[in-house]
Parts: C-alpha cells; structure tokens; sequence
C-alpha cells in the first residue's frame, strides 16, 4: 500500500449515522476493517499489504495519519516518526506508538502516542504531506538525542547523502540546546558521513572508528583497462585494501536483481573478480558483521587491514568527514 494515501475511515462527532458506525462495527467483526486507533479504521487489506520492515513503515505512517485525523490538537510529529515520514532509515526505531514533540502537560497521555518535551523553535517545524513535522536537522538531534551512537550516525548520514548541508545539522544541534544526550549528539553529527549509502555501510564506518581504524575513503572507483570496474564501500588508501558490505537484497529482491538471483550472482562475481585485479586486498561481509567490531576485526585482519599504531581520534574522523560530498554531487 501507498500509506500517505491508504483511506481512512473517520468517525467523530456526527460524521456518521448510526447505521454506518453498526456497519463499520460489522466489517471489523469480519475481520475487513482494522481500527488503527479510537475513531480511524483502514481496510484490512491494506493494512495487511508488503511484509517485514516496509509494513511495519507503512503502519506506522498510517498510524501518523490517523492521530493527526481525531487529535483535540495538531501533532508535531518528531523523532523517529518524523524520520519515517521523511523517508530516513533509522535503527532501534520505536514505531509502536507514534513520536510527537510538546511542552504542554495537557497534550500528553493520549493512547498509542509517545510525547517528548523539548521546546521547539518556529523554523524548526515543516509541513509534510498534510503533516507537521520537525524539520530533517532537528529530527536527526532527536534521533541521535533518544538512540544509541551507531542509531544517531544511520540518520545523519541518510541525511548527509541526501544533500542535506552539515552546517545545518550543525546549526540544529545548536538550537535544540543543552540536553542530557548533547555530547553524543554533537559527536554523530561531527563524524557523520554522506558517503555512506545504508544503514549497513554506516555500521560498517562506525565499526572502523571503534575498531581505531583511520578514517577510510567511502565509495571509492576502482578503475581498470576497461573502465570503471566497480565501487568499493570503503578503501584505506595507506594498504590500498577495499571493503564491501552487502545485504541479501540485491541477489533476492527483484527490483534489484531484475534479471534473477543467478544473473545477478554472475554480474556480481564479474565485478568482484575486476576489483580484486585493482585492489591489494578486498574484503567482504554482511550487515551483521558491519555492526559487531569484536566480528568485523577479523574479517578485515584477513585481507591485512589492521589499524594503525596510533588510534585516530573522533577530531580525525570529523575532518575527514567534513570535506566529503555525496557520490552524486562531487
């Protein structure tokens, strides 16, 4: 399903007859409608629609949407809401209930709905298909403010990537002011990279940095006779030794491997092969290692990617991140 434009089922004051909200009461009881919260349903086929992680975003935006259908005020959606509508990855998201930002004690309590009390400056605020929300700087202050290191640098760096100017981020951790989280805040944001191209590329890059790795070059071009042989995640230039971390998706996922898994397996196995000839060593490995250093270590320790003598400090990382650019706008 499309959830920003999914139907919903409105009854409030005297939307409805009597003999409509007994018929909406029948389709649930049928199981063809789903109440979505107090006063909203959605059909239950729609609901239902895609699997894993896409539905659970998709509800959740529904879910969004129906707050903002019935509330006694306008929702300011923030945090990972805000992330979601935006269409920013984000990790240990609570998408269980619906992340809203107020200082007023009188708009808290509401079922299903997480509120956070943080003051919030007029040009923080944005419309969003028909929805307030926090602009993406302040929302990425959020994130990093309520997750783990690794969850904060995920956002930032989906950020980064989408052309978002890191002074910006800069200036919103500045307004969002003094917070019990403000230190790491200002770290995610300093060492946040807009080469990183997913979730697993970000863990990956912060591995490496808790690993005391130097900060390596993200989306770095192999190149060979024939020309671009392929696009190394990451590649520390004093080894000249590259990495990748791959997911499932592009050999399972048809919008990726449209030409089936086995092609795609060939195709991949044809690039690899030309890196290889490039590189004095490639490693590879999967979202689950990219985001464990005591598993990555080996695996880089095997292709002879070691770190340095002197650990780089998270000032080296944020310097080297500064003056990086998107692979699309350098």
């Amino acid at each position: 399903m499309d959830p920003w434009t999914t139907p919903l089922i409105v009854v409030r004051g005297a939307s409805h007859t009597a003999a409509e909200r007994r018929s909406i009461a029948r389709d649930c009881e049928r199981g063809l409608l789903i109440r979505v919260r107090q006063g909203v349903y959605v059909a239950t086929a729609d609901w239902d629609a895609g699997t894993g992680v896409e539905r659970d975003l998709a509800r959740h935006v529904v879910r969004a949407r129906a707050l903002d259908a019935v509330a006694p005020w306008r929702p300011l959606f923030s945090h990972w809401t805000a992330a979601v509508l935006a269409g920013l990855p984000t990790m240990d998201a609570q998408l269980d209930r619906v992340h809203v930002t107020t200082t007023d004690p009188r708009r808290r309590g509401l079922d299903g709905v997480l509120t956070h009390a943080f003051p919030v400056q007029r040009e923080e605020v944005r419309m969003l298909g028909g929805l307030l929300v926090t602009s993406v700087p302040r929302t990425v202050v959020d994130v990093a403010g309520g997750s783990p290191f690794l969850g904060g640098v995920v956002t930032a760096d989906a950020a980064l990537h989408r052309g978002v100017p890191r002074d910006l981020l800069e200036a919103a951790v500045d307004l969002a002011g003094p917070r019990r989280a403000s230190g790491r805040i200002a770290d995610v944001v300093a060492i946040a990279h807009p080469g990183a191209e997913s979730a697993a590329e970000s863990a990956s890059y912060v591995s490496m940095f808790r690993l005391g790795f130097e900060p390596p070059e993200l989306q770095h071009e192999v190149w060979d006779e024939q020309g671009l042989a392929g696009i190394a995640d990451s590649y520390d230039r004093r080894s000249r030794i590259g990495a990748e971390v791959d997911g499932l998706a592009k050999y399972l996922d048809p919008r990726m491997a449209v030409d089936g898994t086995g092609m795609a397996l060939v195709q991949e196995k044809r690039r690899e092969d030309r890196m290889r000839a490039g590189l004095r060593g490639l490693a590879r490995y999967g979202y689950w290692d990219a985001k464990d250093p005591s598993r990555l270590r080996p695996i880089l320790a095997k292709v002879g990617l070691r770190p340095p003598q002197h650990r780089p400090t998270l000032a080296d990382w944020a310097a080297t991140a500064r003056i990086a650019r998107p692979r699309a706008l350098r």
